[in-house]
């Protein structure tokens, strides 16, 4: 299981920036259904290839996180950054 910690405080915009970025950069991504606790706390459920992906916006621990049964890291790596060869 990965965990991504996302910001250290709760907040339903930063939330659902999180959630449309993973929509964005994860091709094949399914959503699932939203979940709020009595808290107010909100989670997101995600699927990718059978596996799944949350995005939780805790008002408990007052954080936004994301755990993934998927490395999420390769899927948001700015391409720009890459190493390119010398010109020749």
């Amino acid at each position: 299981m990965y965990h991504y910690s996302i910001c250290t405080i709760a907040d339903e915009v930063i939330f659902q920036k999180q959630c449309r970025a993973l929509e964005t950069h994860l091709p094949h991504l399914v959503k699932d259904e939203l979940l709020e606790d009595v808290d107010g706390s909100l989670t997101q459920r995600y699927w990718l290839d059978g596996k799944t992906i949350t995005v939780h916006n805790s008002n408990y621990i007052d954080a936004i996180y994301v755990d993934s049964e998927v490395e999420l890291e390769p899927y948001f790596r700015d391409k720009s950054r890459e190493k390119k060869p010398l010109a020749e």
